[in-house]
C-alpha cells in the first residue's frame, strides 16, 4: 500500500511540475500604443538645429518611437505625413545643389529631432520653423508587423490594436 501511495504521489507531483511553464519568449500584446502631436517646432542656430521633446511618463525600454513630419496636404485637405528620417535635395543637378535632412533618436525619457543641412537651414524657413511632428509610441513587436513608412497604415493598426479610434493629443 505504501508503494502504491508513493507511486501515486510521484505521478501527481510530476504532473504538477511539468504543467507549469516559464514562457520567457512571450510577446506583450496588451501594451496600448500612444500617438501625440508636437507643433510649432522651430529649429534654430541657438538650439544647434535640434529640438528635444520630453516623454512624460517615460516609455518602456521595449517600446519604439515612430516619428512623422507634416509635409503638406492633399487637394481635399487631408494631411500628408512623411516618416522621419527623410531628406530633401534642392536645385538637384546644379552647381547650387543643397541637401537637408531630418532625423531623430530617442531614449526612455525623450526624443531629439535634428535638422541637418549643408546650407543655413534658416534660409528655408518652410523646413526650419513652425514644423509639426506626430510621435507614435508602439511596442517593439508592433513596428515589425506594419509598414511604418505609411502613417495611415500605422494609425489603422494602432486603432485595431487599441480597439478604438486613436485620440491624438497636442503637446
Amino acid at each position: 500500500m505504501k508503494k502504491i501511495f508513493l507511486l501515486l504521489t510521484t505521478v501527481i507531483g510530476t504532473l504538477a511540475f511539468t504543467s507549469c511553464t516559464n514562457n520567457d519568449d512571450r510577446v506583450d500584446n496588451d501594451t496600448i500604443s500612444e500617438v501625440f502631436e508636437v507643433d510649432n517646432v522651430n529649429f534654430t542656430a541657438t538650439g544647434n538645429f535640434r529640438v528635444t521633446v520630453p516623454l512624460n511618463p517615460s516609455i518602456y525600454s521595449s517600446d519604439v518611437i515612430l516619428l512623422y513630419r507634416l509635409s503638406g496636404s492633399t487637394s481635399n485637405g487631408k494631411d500628408i505625413w512623411e516618416p522621419v528620417p527623410t531628406s530633401y535635395t534642392f536645385n538637384a543637378g546644379t552647381a547650387n545643389e543643397e541637401n537637408l535632412k531630418y532625423f531623430f533618436d530617442f531614449s526612455q525619457d525623450d526624443i531629439t529631432i535634428y535638422l541637418e543641412a549643408d546650407f543655413d537651414p534658416l534660409t528655408r524657413q518652410d523646413f526650419s520653423l513652425n514644423q509639426v511632428f506626430r510621435v507614435a509610441i508602439v511596442p517593439g513587436y508592433f513596428s515589425q508587423t506594419v509598414n511604418t513608412n505609411d502613417f495611415d497604415a500605422v494609425m489603422s493598426a494602432i486603432s485595431a490594436q487599441n480597439g478604438s479610434d486613436v485620440q491624438i493629443e497636442k503637446r
